[in-house]
């Protein structure tokens, strides 16, 4: 028997033996890669560069990942062999390096992978290396926008246009989803301009400038609360390659649009400087209508008013930067920016009232003229300090910003016999209004990782945001024959606010699942002051903003995450809190609401992703619940005069999803995006019949296509499918743009030759449903014509493109 079992014994050792081979090669790789990404001239680190590993001969990536905030990258789950490791950065050049695993040696360290910064130029000329145009992280979607035909020659506005879920209507009102609560940022820091004024600037500022978007949707406790829709960060061109580098820009079309533009960077040792300068005149024609049926009378009468704007902007732009590594650890940065533009504005408005069988009753015009100046003057000065220890570091912000907008204007309104003949003498009125905005804010962030796979974020700002506002109108009095202030249209107020915010963040690594919580706590006063009555308005308030972030990569393919925000809107609009009536025309008036409370909004979003060699395909689901909204509300008087003020509602709630499938690499490239949501609207604490139940969609591509090195072609088409609003209804709307680039003197030089609006279908419009009247809205804007684009660079580093040998030394 002993036999026997000693037999058994044997044979089962043998087995094992045997066996243990094939059980060695089918086990899970434990090899792994570890590096950090860092910029050649300051070894600072790169973030969200991506990693892709694979063997050599293939294209097929045998893994995948991105550099963490520090720079720092692992590739686990490696067999033991040769492989060729590609590092990309967005504004870098690609780098390859040679990696061997070897089945009895642990991780391979690759240390510092120093990557070198593209040269910089004007107007989107390629740039060197490959790399992603569109990359999305876990809190963000990046777009390169500097390789974009259909933008060159253009303004930050078209850039936008090109960026899936971002919209921007006629009046450059930028939205995200449908939502016009965004906040866009400039280099990260939010502007204090007002929608209206930062729309205006956004359309005059160069597109050649800015370098990429990014589009945060669900933003942490890190970033400033403001915006219900999230946050669009516009970041300029501030990079400049080893020695001198730059170029030229002309570009000119048939809507009389000119933009002239040069940058300069220069990059030795610790320094570096980069300028650059842009000129833009352009010709904006916009034809208004307006066709109004009033019901408060019986029979019912209508308004039948058309009008014609044409505006002529001129702008010059001017950006600078200086980086300075006063030692390995320490680091001074100073940014600036300065923008003036004046305009030419003449608006012509036609009045035709009608009876109840539409026939004209009534014939009147005014026509508005005047000459428009506006200014924005930023800088920063920034400190930056990293700790011996890898991924420690404190880093500081200093920034003022100085704006003003406005200038005078007349105003001519006639009574006109039928036939169109002025009737007596006309009524005469002089305007001139400023709006000053102020600020000044001062920020310190500080990162310290506990341990390998805890880290811990803090950080402090206040800020000072203070806008003076004046509006003086005199009226011609004929009895006198002398212009007389009209007291009733006076405007003379002080809006301040000061914010006073901290905040911490935990970020944690279990395997391939990432976790974050946070909370920003802030105090804010806002005091409204109407000099002209002596009545003040203060709203002081704190809150608490809580987020949380969930990432789990399933494999270097597939990623899901969950993340939730809070976020607030404040009513800083100087023209949403002034009760001054404003006269858009006698019979258009707005009047603001002073008593109007911040929004608060609590957004979740779910992130699903998968990513190939070739194509990213993302699913974002969103929901929104806002608290005292803000809208819109309209009436009309006995007079027929309309008048729009604003209001907190109760609640809204919304809900969608975004989809946005992007490919690159080949001839095609390009993305395909669409966005659906619904949002439900109780505003029955405002007034009956104002509940809403909204359905809006969104569908965009942008594509292009590569006939060979020096010749593609891109197209844009975009719909926003119709709308349910609060007491009415926004029309679909259609945008088209095409252009084609040429490339000659090794890439040195390009001509890009687009076509604006080709069918002509810029066009917006809405109705209103009152129990009192109903109003259709017709604006469009004449932009359809051909720009052609001539763009030079110098200073461009050769391409990358020989072969690395795979085998290791």
């Amino acid at each position: 028997m002993a036999a026997h079992h000693r037999s058994v014994t044997l044979a089962a050792l043998l087995l094992l033996a045997a066996s243990a081979p094939a059980a060695a090669q089918g086990a899970p790789a434990r090899g792994e890669i570890r590096g950090r990404v860092v910029t050649a001239s300051n070894q600072a680190p790169i973030n969200l560069a991506t990693v892709v590993v694979s063997t050599p001969g293939t294209t097929a990536p045998v893994a995948r990942t991105m550099a963490a905030a520090d720079g720092a990258f692992q590739v686990g789950g490696l067999r033991p062999g040769r492989y060729r490791l590609r590092i990309l950065a967005i504004g870098y050049a690609a780098k390859e390096l040679p990696v061997t695993i070897n089945a009895s040696s642990g991780p391979v360290t690759v240390g510092n992978v120093t990557l070198t910064a593209v040269a910089v130029e004007l107007q989107s000329l390629e740039v060197t290396g490959k790399r992603q145009d569109i990359q999305l992280a876990p809190d963000r979607s990046t777009y390169v926008v500097r390789d974009m035909p259909t933008t060159r020659g253009g303004t930050a506005l078209d850039l936008l246009r090109n960026v899936p879920s971002v919209d921007v209507d006629i009046d450059n009102i930028v939205s995200l989803r449908g939502n016009s609560g965004v906040i866009v940022q400039i280099n990260g820091r939010p502007s204090p301009m007002k929608p209206a004024q930062l729309g205006n600037f956004l359309a005059q500022l160069p597109a050649g400038i800015v370098d990429r978007i990014e589009v945060v949707p669900n933003p942490s406790a890190r970033e400033d609360p403001t915006g219900t829709a999230g946050i669009i960060n516009l970041v300029l061109k501030q990079d400049a390659d080893a020695g001198t580098s730059g170029g030229f820009t002309v570009a000119g079309g048939t809507t009389g649009q000119v933009n002239l533009g040069a940058n300069l960077g220069y990059q030795r040792g610790p320094l570096t400087l980069y300028g650059s300068y842009g000129f833009l005149r352009d010709r904006r024609p916009r034809s208004d209508a307006i066709f109004r049926q009033n019901l408060y009378a019986d029979p019912i009468t209508y308004l039948d008013e058309t009008g014609a704007r044409m505006q002529l902007p001129h702008a010059h732009t001017m950006t600078g930067s200086l980086n300075y590594d006063l030692s390995k650890h320490d680091e001074l940065a100073l940014d600036g920016l300065f923008s003036t533009r004046d305009q030419q504005d003449t608006y012509v408005l036609v009045y035709r009232n009608l009876n109840a069988a539409r026939t004209l009753t009534g014939l009147s015009d005014r026509t508005t003229s005047g000459k428009g100046n506006e200014s924005s003057l930023e800088g920063t000065l920034g400190y930056r300090h990293s700790f011996a220890a890898k991924g420690h570091k404190l880093s500081s912000e200093l920034t003022f910003t100085r704006d003003q907008e406005g200038g005078p204007g007349s105003v001519v309104a006639r009574t006109l016999a039928l036939d169109g003949t002025p009737l007596g003498a006309s009524a005469l009125e002089n305007q001139t209004a400023w709006e000053r905005p102020r600020e000044g804010s001062l920020k310190a962030d500080y990162v310290r990782p506990l341990n390998q796979h805890l880290k811990l974020e803090a950080g402090y700002k206040g800020s000072l945001l203070r806008i003076h506002t004046t509006l003086n109108t005199e009226v011609f009095d004929q009895t006198d024959n002398a212009f007389r202030p009209d007291s009733s249209r006076i405007r003379d107020f002080t809006w301040r606010q000061l914010v006073n915010a901290g905040y911490a963040i935990l970020d944690a690594q279990a395997g391939k699942v990432t976790l974050q919580g946070g909370v920003r706590v802030e105090r804010a006063t806002t005091r409204f002051h109407l000099n002209t009555i002596g009545a003040t308005y203060e709203n002081p308030y704190t809150s608490v903003f809580p987020s949380g972030l969930v990432a789990w990569n399933v494999d270097d393919a597939h990623q899901i995450k969950l993340s939730y925000s809070t976020r607030i809107r404040r009513p800083d609009d100087t023209d949403v809190l002034d009760p001054t009536p404003h006269y858009q025309d006698p019979l258009n008036l707005s009047v603001g609401n002073p008593h109007l409370k911040p929004e608060y909004i609590r957004a979740f979003e779910l992130g699903l992703q998968r990513t190939s060699e070739r194509m990213t395909i993302q699913l974002s689901p969103f929901y929104r619940h806002t608290i005292d909204a803000v809208r819109t509300i309209r009436s009309i008087d006995g007079a027929g005069v309309t008048t729009r003020t604003f209001a907190n509602i109760a609640a809204t709630d919304a809900f969608g999803a975004d989809a946005t499938v992007a490919l690159t690499g080949g001839p095609l490239s390009g993305f395909v995006g669409a966005s659906a949501f619904r949002q439900v609207s109780d505003a029955s604490n405002v007034g009956p019949g104002l509940n809403a139940r909204t359905f809006g969609w969104t569908a965009r591509t942008n594509a292009s296509y590569r006939f060979s090195k020096t010749f593609d072609a891109q197209a844009i088409l975009s719909y926003r499918g119709p709308t349910t609003v609060e007491q009415g209804r926004n029309a679909g709307q259609t945008r088209v743009s095409l252009a084609a680039r040429k490339k000659l003197m090794n890439d040195r030089l390009s001509l890009t030759l687009r076509i604006i609006d080709p069918f002509n279908t810029s066009l917006e419009s809405n109705t209103t449903i009152d129990p009192r009247f109903t109003q259709v809205t017709d604006r469009r804007r004449k932009i359809r014509g051909l720009l052609l684009n001539v763009n030079w660079m110098f200073g461009k580093p050769k391409e990358e493109s020989e072969p690395i040998d795979p085998t290791p030394p």
